[in-house]
Protein backbone atom coordinates (compact mmCIF):
# COMPACT_ATOMS: atom_id res chain seq x y z
CA UNK A 1 0.00 0.00 0.00
CA UNK A 2 2.89 2.10 0.91
CA UNK A 3 4.56 1.48 -2.33
CA UNK A 4 1.65 2.62 -4.56
CA UNK A 5 0.83 5.77 -2.67
CA UNK A 6 4.42 6.62 -3.34
CA UNK A 7 3.91 5.62 -6.99
CA UNK A 8 0.59 7.98 -7.45
CA UNK A 9 2.77 10.96 -5.93
CA UNK A 10 5.47 10.38 -8.17
CA UNK A 11 3.06 10.02 -11.63
CA UNK A 12 1.09 13.00 -10.47
CA UNK A 13 4.35 14.83 -9.93
CA UNK A 14 6.10 14.19 -13.22
CA UNK A 15 2.50 14.90 -15.05
CA UNK A 16 2.04 18.07 -13.28
CA UNK A 17 5.80 18.91 -14.03
CA UNK A 18 4.15 19.43 -17.40
CA UNK A 19 1.70 21.92 -16.33
CA UNK A 20 4.41 24.10 -15.49
CA UNK A 21 5.09 25.55 -19.06
CA UNK A 22 4.32 29.09 -19.48
CA UNK A 23 4.43 28.84 -23.68
CA UNK A 24 5.89 32.00 -25.29
CA UNK A 25 7.54 33.39 -22.26
CA UNK A 26 9.72 30.32 -22.02
CA UNK A 27 9.98 29.00 -25.18
CA UNK A 28 13.47 28.69 -26.85
CA UNK A 29 11.82 28.44 -30.17
CA UNK A 30 9.26 31.37 -29.78
CA UNK A 31 8.84 34.06 -33.14
CA UNK A 32 8.18 37.45 -33.01
CA UNK A 33 7.42 40.12 -35.08
CA UNK A 34 7.11 44.01 -34.35
CA UNK A 35 5.62 46.81 -36.58
CA UNK A 36 4.08 50.07 -36.68
CA UNK A 37 0.38 50.02 -37.43
CA UNK A 38 -1.21 53.54 -38.46
CA UNK A 39 -4.23 53.70 -35.87
CA UNK A 40 -3.55 54.18 -32.12
CA UNK A 41 -2.70 51.86 -29.47
CA UNK A 42 -6.26 50.58 -28.71
CA UNK A 43 -7.71 50.12 -31.57
CA UNK A 44 -4.63 48.16 -32.53
CA UNK A 45 -5.35 46.15 -28.96
CA UNK A 46 -9.92 46.03 -30.63
CA UNK A 47 -8.27 44.39 -33.56
CA UNK A 48 -5.84 41.96 -32.29
CA UNK A 49 -8.84 40.61 -29.70
CA UNK A 50 -11.07 40.52 -33.27
CA UNK A 51 -8.47 38.32 -34.80
CA UNK A 52 -8.15 35.79 -32.27
CA UNK A 53 -12.41 35.57 -31.84
CA UNK A 54 -12.55 35.47 -35.54
CA UNK A 55 -9.89 33.13 -35.70
CA UNK A 56 -8.67 31.12 -32.89
CA UNK A 57 -11.53 31.05 -30.42
CA UNK A 58 -15.08 31.48 -32.19
CA UNK A 59 -14.35 28.16 -34.96
CA UNK A 60 -14.03 24.57 -35.10
CA UNK A 61 -10.78 23.23 -34.85
CA UNK A 62 -9.43 19.55 -35.74
CA UNK A 63 -9.49 16.85 -33.05
CA UNK A 64 -12.03 19.44 -30.74
CA UNK A 65 -9.25 21.75 -29.44
CA UNK A 66 -10.30 24.70 -28.64
CA UNK A 67 -8.52 28.10 -27.99
CA UNK A 68 -9.49 30.86 -25.57
CA UNK A 69 -7.60 34.21 -25.17
CA UNK A 70 -7.72 37.23 -22.06
CA UNK A 71 -7.36 40.53 -23.06
CA UNK A 72 -5.01 42.46 -20.12
CA UNK A 73 -4.87 45.99 -20.21
CA UNK A 74 -1.87 47.36 -19.22
CA UNK A 75 -0.71 48.98 -15.91
CA UNK A 76 1.89 52.15 -15.17
CA UNK A 77 3.13 52.28 -19.20
CA UNK A 78 2.56 48.33 -19.85
CA UNK A 79 1.41 47.54 -22.55
CA UNK A 80 -1.85 45.91 -23.43
CA UNK A 81 -1.78 42.52 -24.32
CA UNK A 82 -3.86 39.69 -25.89
CA UNK A 83 -2.99 36.24 -24.87
CA UNK A 84 -4.48 33.06 -26.82
CA UNK A 85 -4.28 29.54 -24.86
CA UNK A 86 -5.32 25.93 -25.34
CA UNK A 87 -8.45 25.84 -23.12
CA UNK A 88 -7.58 23.83 -20.03
CA UNK A 89 -3.76 25.24 -20.56
CA UNK A 90 -4.45 28.83 -19.34
CA UNK A 91 -0.84 28.79 -18.41
CA UNK A 92 0.64 28.15 -21.28
CA UNK A 93 0.43 31.49 -23.75
CA UNK A 94 0.48 30.12 -27.55
CA UNK A 95 0.42 33.91 -28.94
CA UNK A 96 1.31 36.93 -27.57
CA UNK A 97 -0.07 40.13 -29.12
CA UNK A 98 1.07 43.54 -27.28
CA UNK A 99 -0.11 47.02 -27.94
CA UNK A 100 1.54 50.28 -26.64
CA UNK A 101 1.39 54.05 -28.38
CA UNK A 102 4.15 54.74 -30.54
CA UNK A 103 2.39 58.31 -31.31
CA UNK A 104 -0.77 59.47 -30.53
CA UNK A 105 -2.12 58.14 -34.16
CA UNK A 106 0.49 55.30 -34.16
CA UNK A 107 0.91 51.92 -32.27
CA UNK A 108 3.51 49.80 -31.86
CA UNK A 109 2.27 45.98 -32.03
CA UNK A 110 4.41 42.70 -31.16
CA UNK A 111 3.16 39.61 -32.26
CA UNK A 112 4.71 36.72 -30.07
CA UNK A 113 4.30 32.70 -31.61
CA UNK A 114 5.31 29.90 -29.49
CA UNK A 115 7.35 28.76 -32.81
CA UNK A 116 5.73 25.28 -32.51
CA UNK A 117 2.77 23.34 -34.71
CA UNK A 118 0.42 26.42 -36.15
CA UNK A 119 2.08 28.90 -34.13
CA UNK A 120 4.78 29.73 -36.33
CA UNK A 121 5.45 32.99 -39.01
CA UNK A 122 2.20 32.29 -41.12
CA UNK A 123 0.10 32.80 -37.84
CA UNK A 124 2.52 35.49 -37.28
CA UNK A 125 1.53 36.90 -40.82
CA UNK A 126 -2.09 36.79 -40.89
CA UNK A 127 -2.14 38.47 -37.50
CA UNK A 128 -0.20 41.06 -38.97
CA UNK A 129 -2.11 41.60 -42.33
CA UNK A 130 -5.55 41.66 -39.45
CA UNK A 131 -3.89 44.08 -37.50
CA UNK A 132 -3.11 46.37 -40.08
CA UNK A 133 -6.59 45.97 -41.94
CA UNK A 134 -8.61 46.26 -38.97
CA UNK A 135 -10.12 43.12 -40.84
CA UNK A 136 -9.98 39.28 -39.38
CA UNK A 137 -7.89 37.54 -42.35
CA UNK A 138 -7.28 33.89 -41.02
CA UNK A 139 -4.18 32.29 -42.24
CA UNK A 140 -5.20 29.56 -44.81
CA UNK A 141 -3.95 25.49 -44.65
CA UNK A 142 -3.35 25.89 -40.58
Amino acid sequence: MRKSVWMVGAMLAASLGGCASTGVYEADTALHETFIVDTNSQAAFRRAGEYVRACHVNVAHPYNVAYAWKPKLGEKGAPDEVQVYKVGEQAKVLELITSEAESPSKAKVTITVVGEGRWDKAEIAAARASIESATPACRQGG
